[in-house]
């Protein structure tokens, strides 16, 4: 047997032992194997990325496995309730919309011999897992969430332990893993609490070393500039400006240093030189490969919305390559999509689905923005913003180890999880009736009422004010908090 039949052997035994023990994980201990799961899927994927998401046997993944078991395991709490939630009412119509359009797209593309068609189920099925998730999200108490902040701090982990061990990055999975995180990292400075924040900063400035691109970091600096935007434009006023002053003087203070103690031309710093190189091979050289990039990607969209508007209803088909000639070559990179989920959307599912998919994202932009009094919706708006420019710009909900956390984070915002419900229709049977004295809906905010955990305990825990959410008006009446932390 050869090396590379032994490395399969190895890595489908390996794929086979994680799926039994997150099996008899759940059997022995469903209490606890929820977030159990949820880590482990999760935390690796922010550490190793694509090395990661591609363990197991196509195209069944080890994290796919991971979410399945997590939402099983959580079934007895969201399933009852999938259906009546009423805060995700809008997405639960787009969710199965999208799901039905890829079933067929996939059926279409595996009958035509598309190549990478069964991975058009990403398209359908993870809008549904981020659905059941949000809704089992919504029913957690606080303080589980405030046990696992150090997920936040894994994006930039990951990218160092990258470098560090010689492995490529993939420079739209960290920025986009460094868009969320510094979404939230930016709420947290108010609260006096800066880590996250600046070790956000570090991971995208070892982004920028590792790999020349601009979009990766146009999403981080996006989503720290929309959630910035988002807690000015309220009343409150909950992020003081400017919020990144010393990080950014620190971080130019080293540039200067640099360029002055060594003469060098801007192309030739440490940190910022490879795209500062592309910046300017852009504008000087215009046959390089970063001139013409832009002007390639418009292409390849151009030619996928011809492609889609000669099968409007059902789309192209899951996994049918786009055939692009750019200046008279035709490409052989075009098979990986149109680098633009909103086009892909349209391309792979047809007019209807892809209209769905970004009146979705533009809902939950409206409904993140419209609740931005609160601390955590603006950080949820800035992490929208941030999956938007991915999206924009790259294949992100199209792929395994970007596409889950855009939807999980879609889902979410939609939601507005950690937001405190304002009021429910009389006649709504989706949840218990409750108000702003009624506590928050879960997590990323602070426990307010007598039960459970106190404050002061999820203080000393972080040994700052850890809180997302504006601090409890002491002339207001003690809340109290439904069961499950509704």
């Amino acid at each position: 047997m050869g090396a590379s039949g032994v490395d399969s052997a190895l890595l489908g035994l390996l794929f086979s032992a994680a799926c039994v023990g997150a099996l008899l994980l759940v059997s022995a201990f469903r209490r606890v194997a929820v977030w159990l799961l949820w880590g482990a899927a999760l935390a690796p994927l922010f550490l190793f990325g694509r090395d990661y998401a591609t363990v197991g046997l196509d195209p069944v993944y080890l994290l796919d496995v991971l979410v399945v078991l997590a939402l099983i395991a959580g079934s007895p709490v969201w399933a009852s309730r999938a259906l009546s939630e009423s805060r995700l009412r809008g997405y639960r119509m787009c969710a199965i919309l999208l799901a039905l359009a890829a079933a067929q797209a996939v059926v279409r593309g595996v009958s035509q011999g598309y190549p990478g068609a069964m991975k058009g189920c990403i398209l359908g099925l993870y809008p549904l897992f981020a659905w059941a998730a949000a809704v089992w999200f919504l029913t957690q108490p606080v303080e589980e969430f405030l046990r696992r902040t150090w997920l936040l701090y894994l994006p930039t982990t990951g990218a160092l332990l990258m470098m560090v061990l010689g492995r490529s990055i993939m420079p739209a999975a960290v920025g986009l893993y460094l868009a969320i995180v510094g979404a939230f990292g930016m709420v947290l400075r108010k609260r006096g609490d800066s880590r996250l924040l600046l070790w956000t900063l570090i991971g995208s400035a070892c982004l920028t070393a590792a790999a020349d691109k601009r979009g990766p970091l146009l999403a981080v600096g996006a989503a720290l500039a929309a959630t910035t935007l988002a807690s000015r434009a309220c009343r409150r006023r909950t992020v003081q400006w400017p919020a990144l002053t010393w990080s950014f003087l620190i971080v130019g203070l080293v540039a200067v240093i640099s360029v002055s103690v060594a003469y060098r031309q801007p192309s030739d710093l440490p940190v910022v030189g490879g795209l500062v190189g592309r910046m300017q091979a852009s504008e000087n050289d215009a046959d390089s490969e970063a001139a013409n990039n832009v002007e390639l990607r418009y292409v390849m969209w151009r030619t996928a919305l011809d492609v889609a508007r000669s099968e409007p209803l059902l789309g192209a088909g899951a996994g049918r390559p786009i055939e692009v000639v750019f200046q008279g070559t035709e490409l052989d990179k075009a098979a990986a999509g149109p680098h633009n989920s909103f086009v892909g959307y349209v391309y792979y599912l047809g007019w209807l689905a892809g209209t769905a998919f970004a009146l979705l994202i533009v809902a939950t932009l409206w409904r993140t923005w419209r609740a931005r009094s609160h601390p955590v919706a603006s950080a949820w708006f800035g992490a929208t913003v941030g999956v938007c420019c991915i999206a924009f710009t790259n294949v992100a909900f199209e792929t395994t180890y970007i596409g889950l956390p855009s939807w999980l984070v879609v889902a979410c915002a939609f939601a507005l999880v950690g937001v405190p419900r304002t009021a429910v229709p009389a006649g709504d049977t989706g949840s218990a009736p409750l108000t702003r004295q009624s506590g928050p809906d879960i997590a990323l905010a602070p426990a307010l009422s007598g039960t459970g955990p106190s404050v002061a305990t999820a203080h000393r825990s972080w040994r700052r004010r850890p809180v997302l959410a504006p601090a409890a008006d002491p002339t207001s009446p003690r809340p109290e908090v439904c069961p499950l932390g509704r």
